[in-house]
């Protein structure tokens, strides 16, 4: 058997085993194995799987030899119908540690080995039971941590990106094969590349994939909506980062200057994921740690998504110029803080060059500050991520760059459109291979024109067993 030490390439038609549940002590664990022996392997560990019909548990146990390993179910499926595609077993059994380990070895002493991380989804890919996208929608789904992103893995899964970029490449294919009729037949003198039908399909499709390109609500909703605290020293942005998480996440002290760095924690607004951010105050300063720190604010609150200002509302100062040119229209809350030691009306929002911006004027010490801050910070998130919601979006870096890739082809056959007329016939094949290579690009996400190098960057990030 191979080491297990994640250097050792893929290899198509090796029966493979891995626990497909976690490895912690549980009333339960799956162990599945996949390939053209999974069958015989399966039978010889629990003999109950011999003449059982498929996808039916059976009961019984599970052996290596004469030795009595486990008890429980095992479950046969035959190739294609099956997760994998393959013939595949998968024996239930209880737990432990010990009876997991027990059984690995007892299928690892026949003709199988370990499952490399994501190899069962990749075999799945490979053998048309899905595509790439719905592959990453699976490690998302798994990864899930909020109701958003399960909806949208699941959405991704069930093949709404995949459909979505096919689309896109059908698109593609449609303009090719106009070009390519000018090329297979010259003597018609068909005048295809000066065609106005052509240009504006062409047109078309790279507004749409600009568009697709703009949007930041799936990536935001797998990674995280990013919100900024930010404010001077002492306004009070530890005490709130506190509570909204709930617990004692920064040091709060009436000492100006206490938080130094960015202090992050995760939250779910909504049902949206948020990464929230607690930054050092705002001010100048000499020391050379605190200026690190204020340049790492200014950093956090440019990159939010949403930006919640702390205002210490005892020094009745104004709004510097520093924090309005931070303000993020429709994604900005202003929080009064110590609002209890003011004596004066506070307004529900303040105008900043033209823009309203919400404003709660709270004593953060108090747990009612909670229930009045939360309702406007949910609306301003879900503003941000909605989106997600209910389309198939972009979700990872190489779906924008598959986009990235084929707005360049598309770019490159117009420029070549443009010089019909000088000589058709080479025009026309550059033409053809700038799209051939636009729908390559797109047919990369899906897995249609992958390579091996796209699969093994999909899979790496999978856990064992899936």
């Amino acid at each position: 058997m191979p080491p297990m030490n994640g250097t050792f390439d893929y290899i198509a038609g090796d029966t493979i085993v891995a626990l497909a549940t976690a490895p912690v002590a549980a009333g339960v664990a799956i162990i599945r194995i996949s390939g053209p022996e999974a069958w015989s392997v399966g039978e010889s560990i629990c003999s109950a799987l011999k003449g059982a019909s498929v996808r039916r548990a059976v009961w019984g146990k599970f052996k290596f030899g004469s030795e009595e390993l486990d008890e429980g179910l095992a479950m046969g499926f035959r190739a294609p119908a099956s997760f994998t595609g393959e013939d595949v077993v998968e024996l239930h059994g209880h737990g432990g540690k010990a009876v997991v380990q027990a059984v690995l070895e007892a299928v690892l002493a026949h003709v199988v080995r370990m499952a490399l991380p994501g190899e069962f989804s990749r075999r799945a890919v490979l053998n048309g039971k899905m595509d790439l996208t719905a592959a990453e929608g699976l490690a998302d789904l798994i990864a899930a941590q909020t109701d958003v992103q399960r909806r949208q893995a699941l959405r991704q899964l069930d093949g709404a990106l995949g459909e979505r970029f096919e689309g896109w490449r059908t698109a593609v294919m449609h303009l090719l094969a106009q070009v390519e009729a000018a090329i297979d037949f010259p003597d018609e003198e068909l005048e295809v590349l000066s065609a106005p039908a052509l240009t504006k399909g062409m047109h078309q499709l790279m507004g749409t994939l600009q568009d697709a390109l703009g949007e930041q609500a799936g990536a935001r909703v797998r990674d995280g909506i990013a919100m900024a605290i930010v404010g001077k020293p002492n306004a009070g942005k530890s005490t709130l980062l506190n509570l909204l998480t709930g617990r004692d996440v920064a040091i709060v002290s009436d000492i100006a200057g206490t938080t130094r760095d960015v202090v992050t924690s995760m939250l779910d607004i909504g049902g949206f994921p948020v990464t929230l951010a607690d930054t050092a105050g705002m001010r100048a300063t000499k020391d050379v740690i605190e200026a690190e720190g204020v340049r790492r604010a200014r950093l956090q609150a440019q990159r939010a998504d949403v930006l919640v200002l702390v205002v210490d509302s005892t020094l009745g100062e104004e709004l510097g110029p520093d924090f309005a040119e931070l303000l993020l229209p429709g994604r900005t809350l202003i929080i009064m803080s110590k609002a209890d030691r003011v004596d004066m009306d506070f307004p529900p929002q303040i105008t900043v060059d033209g823009v309203e911006y919400p404003v709660v004027a709270v004593n953060l010490t108090e747990a009612e500050a909670f229930g009045r801050i939360l309702p406007v910070l949910s609306r301003m998130v879900a503003a941000v991520g909605g989106e997600a919601s209910e389309s198939a979006l972009l979700t990872r870096q190489r779906h924008k760059q598959a986009v990235e890739e084929a707005l360049k082809a598309l770019g490159q056959a117009l420029k070549g459109m443009a010089r019909a007329g000088t000589d058709d016939g080479s025009v026309a094949e550059l033409v053809a291979q700038d799209l051939r290579d636009a729908a390559a690009a797109i047919g990369s996400v899906t897995g249609r024109t992958g390579s091996e190098d796209v699969l093994d960057v999909v899979f790496s990030t999978f856990c064992i067993g899936k």
